[in-house]
């Protein structure tokens, strides 16, 4: 999306349904390229805050570091004056999510939880498309 007043536009809608929010990374990421995890922050009226926070250097799975990871974006979100954050799931390849990509879904839920970052969704863009990850799919351990 290069047209300045799309880019204005689509900052300055708020996401307040899953809709708006798929809306909102489809806008943003497009077609995946590679795979690799975005931070969408969100004011209090749940507006896009105009700094995105792209991660290409993940683990394939999630180890000790998605505690490190869970600090970092929630100093952004405080730098950032966000209310609520969502992640983005970029990956080449199937809609279906597979083991690995459910470790990071579970392991950075939790971590963002123990963190208090408010998680508004998560959301995986694939080769058919962008979809709305839906939690009570797949059950979310208990933080220790």
């Amino acid at each position: 999306m290069a047209d300045t007043e799309a880019l204005e536009q689509l900052f300055s809608t708020p996401a307040r349904t899953d809709d708006d929010v798929v809306a909102l990374v489809t806008g943003i990421v497009g077609r995946p390229v590679r795979r690799q995890c975005w931070v969408v922050f969100l004011d209090d009226r749940a507006r896009p805050v105009p700094f995105l926070l792209p991660v290409s250097d993940l683990p394939w799975q999630p180890d000790e570091h998605v505690e490190d990871f869970a600090a970092l974006v929630a100093d952004v979100r405080d730098d950032a004056s966000a209310t609520e954050v969502v992640l983005v799931w970029e990956r080449p390849g199937d809609s279906g999510l597979f083991p690995v990509d459910w470790e990071w879904v579970d392991a950075c839920a939790c971590a963002f939880r123990e963190r208090g970052i408010r998680l508004r969704g998560q959301v995986v863009v694939h080769t058919a498309g962008v979809a709305m990850i839906e939690l009570e799919e797949h059950e979310l351990p208990e933080p220790a």
